[in-house]
């Protein structure tokens, strides 16, 4: 074996036991997913620009985010299983990988008795919809999942 080939099978080595610390270490990489189709918008804009992420491994828990929305309104979570609509922090990332600790909170529930009178939401077969504070957003399942 050249000098060459042994280094870069050493960082091979290096780096994919490094990635198994992170994720031992409770990382939960999410991926960008075209399950949802979503709308969303403010007053009398709409815009189809949302990126949907999930968690590997997980078929029911979605993340979105709306680049256009106001701040506050960026990231959401939609939960198919728990059937919940929760505004959550953006994930962290490192450069364009996104991932979630274990231990991050899990966001506030639009469902709260706290946020009755403002938040509307309702889930159906094909997906879900929520509006509040002048915003809307409808997710849909996309045909074949």
């Amino acid at each position: 074996m050249t000098l060459g080939a042994k280094i870069l099978t050493a960082a091979a080595i290096f780096f994919l036991l490094l990635w198994g610390a992170f994720l031992a270490l409770g990382a939960q990489p999410l991926k960008v997913t075209s399950a949802l189709s979503v709308i969303y918008g403010e007053h009398e804009d709409f815009y189809a620009d949302a990126a949907v992420y999930q968690k590997v491994r997980n078929e029911t828990l979605y993340f979105l985010y709306l680049p256009r929305a106001r701040p506050p309104y960026r990231w959401w979570s939609v939960d198919y299983k728990n059937m919940t609509i929760s505004l959550i922090k953006a994930p962290r990332s490192i450069g364009s990988r996104k991932y979630l600790l274990r231990g991050d909170p899990k966001g506030a529930d639009i469902g709260n008795k706290d946020n009755k009178d403002e938040w509307s939401w309702h889930f159906t077969e094909q997906g879900a919809a929520f509006s509040g504070n002048g915003f809307m957003c409808r997710v849909r399942k996309a045909k074949g999942n």
